[in-house]
């Protein structure tokens, strides 16, 4: 059967694009040659729009579900910014919650998905059991995005170029002449992680330096854990002289284990973290970072989450547009020279 998709390939345009013109949505603006290749297309491939099931789809309350972990996480708040500035636009209230919660009481979550409280969800996962069970009870009721991860099927997805921030950050530290270079890796999602592990490892790779395994620490995501994974690999027999931290939260226990080991930063060790948020300006030293756009992040899942309730198919995408910025402060410097005797 020739979906919307098929449509959009053909006439290389977006499946929202297809979705609005063939539902005469008045404040779509196109070019008419736009248009016309849109309109050939749904006749060559014989397309007929599903009116029923777009008429379910868009019975609407108004209300987009955003759901969490930790909703305290500094990193969180851009992208909750985003998307609720990106969901007021478009004529819709956000509601905030926290995936555990929602996971609690596993009847009482299918009969609010399933009541038409909300008109669809974006997921912030971590990869626990929680974060499973909510996934699947809502992507079977409502349109369903994740944010900062990747999946396929009919759960949409929006991921930021992790990949890119983490060779960009490792690349800072050996542009400033680190050899000898560690990461604290983040956990939770596994695509995640991954993605900013193989960035360091590229990275490192293309200057011609070693990945080393004892090299690669767990960091996750909370400063408690940073602290953890920078003390174990302090402990290490020969210690790295620069460390990029997948999460900027684990930068920041980083950060205070090396003061607790009397370890000047950034004079005996370089630092950096992943995203930027308010307190690295206000840390000592102040602390150098990849900042990712996560504004965009937020709003562009509002967007996919609203495409896919009008064409009923998901999509993925990965932002690569702005680029993931380098903000050099005060905890990264060239290594200092090492004597041996």
């Amino acid at each position: 059967m020739t979906t919307m998709s098929d449509v959009a390939k053909l006439a290389q345009v977006s499946p929202g694009i297809v979705s609005r013109l063939l539902n005469e949505d008045e404040t779509l603006r196109i070019r008419d040659e736009t248009r016309e290749r849109v309109l050939a297309a749904a006749k060559e491939l014989d397309y007929t729009p599903n009116f029923a099931a777009r008429a379910l789809r868009m019975s609407k309350v108004g209300v987009i579900g955003l759901a969490v972990h930790d909703a305290s996480n500094p990193v969180y708040s851009e992208i909750i910014e985003g998307a609720q500035a990106e969901a007021t636009r478009a004529g819709y209230a956000l509601m905030l919650a926290d995936v555990d919660a929602l996971a609690t009481d596993d009847r009482l979550f299918k009969r609010f998905m399933s009541s038409g409280a909300v008109d669809g969800l974006l997921l912030q996962r971590a990869g626990t059991a929680s974060d499973s069970f909510v996934t699947r009870v809502a992507s079977e009721r409502v349109p369903t995005v994740l944010l900062n991860d990747r999946t396929t099927g009919r759960i949409g997805s929006v991921a930021a170029d992790d990949y890119a921030a983490a060779f960009l950050a490792t690349r800072h530290l050996i542009g400033l002449g680190h050899r000898e270079i560690g990461i604290l890796q983040v956990d939770g999602v596994r695509n995640r992680s991954d993605r900013r592990t193989r960035g360091w490892r590229d990275a490192l790779k293309q200057a011609g330096l070693e990945a080393r395994k004892s090299q690669v620490t767990m960091g996750g995501h909370t400063a408690d854990q940073g602290w953890q994974g920078m003390h174990e690999m302090l402990a290490q027999p020969e210690r790295p002289t620069a460390v990029f931290a997948a999460n900027v939260l684990a930068a920041v226990g980083a950060v205070r284990a090396c003061q607790d080991a009397r370890l000047e930063v950034p004079g005996g060790m370089s630092i950096i973290g992943l995203h930027d948020v308010f307190l690295a300006e206000y840390l000592t030293p102040r602390l150098t970072v990849v900042r990712l756009p996560l504004f965009e992040l937020g709003a562009q899942a509002v967007r996919l989450l609203l495409e896919q309730r009008e064409s009923g198919e998901a999509r993925h995408l990965t932002l690569t547009d702005p680029a993931p910025v380098l903000v050099v402060r005060g905890s990264t410097s060239p290594p200092e020279t090492r004597q041996y005797a």
